[in-house]
């Protein structure tokens, strides 16, 4: 019988992000007010508004391996870090703790988006988005203001860290080993992306345009 994959979730953030998640055992959820997404950020505030909401704080992830789009949109510079979670163990964190909602995005057409409730929204995004694949925690409270929201997790739910495609060659051992100092992390898988610049994907074009010049 084939093993059933293990469901991930990707969170795409910088370095300094990711060493304090490592190093204090924690994800942090915070205001969506900044996002770049006005669409996104505009059904938020209106959802906390019609809910009455002192805070409405987010995170989010995705459901999908590493893509050009997530490196450029989420972490498109030399510090930028994928942290791969196990989702169940992830998820396992929230057990028990109040205000928090979790789901992947429903992506629609503006055309089919037909009266959607109240609760629907804080987990809707349009079709355009489609490829990224999010998952998204929200935390909500009518009593209390709250600027950030910190969840703590055990380390054992990280997969893996993978550093930016666009970081220097000659950095990344001196970020592996001092993300290896962090207890805990002694043994956690740390790559690099070859995303941008992969040799094996080099070897194979090598290898075709080789054999064309033979006619083989």
């Amino acid at each position: 019988m084939r093993k059933k994959p293990v469901e991930i979730l990707n969170r795409y953030t910088s370095l300094p992000v990711a060493i304090d998640v490592l190093a204090y055992k924690r994800i942090t959820l915070l205001s969506p007010e900044t996002w770049e997404d006005r669409n996104d950020a505009f059904y938020l505030a209106r959802y906390r508004e019609e809910k009455k909401l002192l805070t409405l704080l987010a995170i989010c992830f995705s459901t999908r391996s590493e893509t050009f789009h997530h490196w450029k949109i989420f972490s498109g510079n030399s510090s930028g870090v994928c942290i791969q979670f196990d989702k169940n163990g992830l998820l396992a964190a929230f057990s028990g703790l109040e205000g928090f909602r979790y789901r992947e995005m429903d992506y629609r057409l503006v055309r089919n988006l037909a009266n959607p409730s109240v609760e629907e929204w804080p987990f809707l995004k349009r079709k355009a988005f489609n490829d990224e694949r999010e998952f998204r925690i929200i935390y909500e409270d009518k009593i209390s203001m709250d600027r950030f929201k910190h969840v703590y997790i055990n380390l054992d739910t990280v997969n893996k860290i993978t550093l930016s495609p666009w970081l220097s060659d000659t950095l990344v051992d001196s970020i592996r080993n001092v993300i290896k100092t962090i207890d805990g992390c002694e043994k956690l898988t740390i790559k690099h992306s070859t995303l941008i610049d992969n040799s094996g994907w080099k070897r194979a074009i090598k290898g075709m345009v080789e054999s064309g010049r033979r006619g083989d």
